[in-house]
């Protein structure tokens, strides 16, 4: 995409963000000195912050512009609007997933009817401004052109009244992603504010995120309960995505996602989203977020080694958006920001747009490993003595805060899904505790023996030789431990 120098500098003033202009060379500050080398560097990264962002193509993988204009009759004009195109464009964005909510009151397909009308409305008053685009390289052509391309997002598909095959009608109609469920379970999955016991994706999810693979419609798992997003992501083959959500571990709310599932999400080849919303940034009542939470849960994605899943799910225009990122026409802020805590360029044009990317344009992965997914275990018994409970500890998928497992006693778990080849077995524990792994096949016959032992960022992981016919694991510490999780990735 080409931008014009004047485009180029008002993305360098942004992303400077107040730093004190460099005085010439040769003048002197009160004591004679000239100004400080760290004024200097900080002006350098503001520079290169803004040619960063200006040269990447930005995508926000979800705003909320039918929301606000069923609600508060905005138009992509109108100068309230965090998201509008003036301030989208001011903001470097150069792609934006516009969601489609389902309007309380009126049945799920009027509902849905009612909000590819209003996207359809928004757009059309742009007088070509703006268009609705189906795929990313229409997107990166529309944007050439001038134009903001908008793809939808389905918030939720009860729209569909449990037909899965309308989502194929959907997608004829610039449908790009889809999201399985909202605030509340449908016939397809349930929903992480109230899970449902038995949880997780039902027959006709199932049959959803199938017809959405046939379709080339990516699945979302926002809203989605751990089961549910477990399900999708062990069991299907079809490109998923999380569009707005955050880190559990830095703010405890039901639609963030664990640290095992941000890993689970990178290793399938998703995306997350990372939302601008107070609530599930920080804690409190009436939380007010700043530009620095958002950097925190980014730092500590990034730390998770989770870093190609990283990409940007602001939620403008349906949220009271943090201090410092007000509105689309801040976030050069933020790439300074990541660019100043030390990330590596590669990392912060990921999150900018190179990962969502590769998600949206359904880029194949050009590495055998790049896309795993966890086979399930079902643990079946624990021989020996243990503190905790087996059964409330094994959800069908992961380990999730396991019993406490002494010396002499061992975990047994029998893989279900035997269709992926399993590539490597990982054990989330406490630091330099040691496992005593043993493999075996359908008959018992022992494949393996081997030592893990726990390294220091909580995981210890064993690769495994495909092919060999695995179907059960036994672990064994060799002094006490709390079996945080244990998965084993295939392909």
């Amino acid at each position: 995409m080409i931008r014009s120098p004047l485009a180029i500098l008002a993305l360098a003033s942004l992303a400077i963000l107040g730093c004190r202009k460099e005085e010439p060379a040769k003048a002197l500050d009160l004591v004679g000195k000239t100004p400080a080398a760290a004024n200097k560097a900080e002006a350098a990264k503001s520079t290169d912050a803004a040619r960063l962002h200006a040269d990447t193509f930005v995508v926000d993988l979800t705003q909320d512009p039918v929301f606000r204009r069923l609600r508060d009759g905005w138009t992509l004009a109108s100068p309230e609007a965090d998201g509008s195109l003036d301030r989208l464009a001011k903001g470097g964005v150069d792609l934006v997933l516009a969601s489609l909510p389902m309007t309380p009151g009126r049945t799920p397909a009027a509902a849905l009817d009612e909000a590819l009308a209003t996207m359809d409305g928004l757009v059309a008053e742009t007088g070509g401004k703006a268009r609705i685009v189906s795929t990313f390289e229409d997107a990166r052509t529309a944007r050439a052109a001038g134009v903001m391309p908008y793809m939808l997002l389905l918030e939720g598909a009860d729209g569909l009244e449990g037909a899965p095959e309308r989502v194929d009608a959907l997608s004829r109609r610039g449908l790009a992603v889809l999201g399985l469920v909202a605030d509340r379970s449908n016939a397809f999955a349930d929903a992480a504010v109230a899970p449902r016991d038995p949880g997780g994706l039902t027959d006709k999810g199932r049959a959803l995120v199938t017809a959405c693979h046939n379709a080339g419609v990516v699945v979302d798992l926002t809203h989605a309960s751990q089961a549910a997003f477990w399900d999708a992501i062990a069991g299907a083959s079809a490109q998923v995505m999380v569009s707005h959500t955050a880190a559990r571990a830095l703010r405890d709310h039901p639609r963030n996602l664990t640290d095992l599932q941000i890993l689970g999400l990178a290793r399938a080849g998703g995306v997350l989203g990372l939302v601008f919303n107070p609530d599930f940034l920080v804690t409190g009542e009436n939380p007010a977020a700043t530009l620095d939470d958002v950097v925190a849960h980014v730092m500590h994605i990034a730390s998770l080694g989770a870093s190609r899943a990283l990409a940007l799910g602001t939620d403008y225009d349906g949220i009271r958006p943090p201090r410092g990122l007000e509105d689309a026409s801040r976030l050069p802020a933020l790439t300074a920001a990541l660019l100043g805590k030390g990330l590596p360029e590669a990392t912060v044009r990921g999150l900018l747009g190179k990962n969502a990317e590769r998600v949206l344009g359904h880029e194949p992965s050009d590495k055998a490993e790049e896309r795993l997914r966890p086979i399930l275990l079902d643990c079946e018994s624990i021989i020996g003595e243990f503190e905790g409970a087996l059964a409330s500890a094994c959800d069908g998928a992961v380990l999730a805060d396991g019993p406490r497992i002494p010396p002499g006693s061992r975990l047994k778990a029998r893989l279900v899904d035997v269709r992926r080849s399993p590539l490597k077995l990982e054990i989330f524990a406490e630091p330099g505790t040691p496992f005593q792994v043993e493999g075996q096949n359908l008959e018992g016959k022992v494949l393996f023996t081997h030592m893990v032992v726990v390294e220091k960022d909580g995981s210890g992981v064993l690769p495994l030789k495909p092919g060999r016919n695995l179907t059960r694991v036994f672990l064994a510490p060799t002094r006490p431990a709390s079996l945080r999780e244990v998965v084993i990735w295939g392909q």
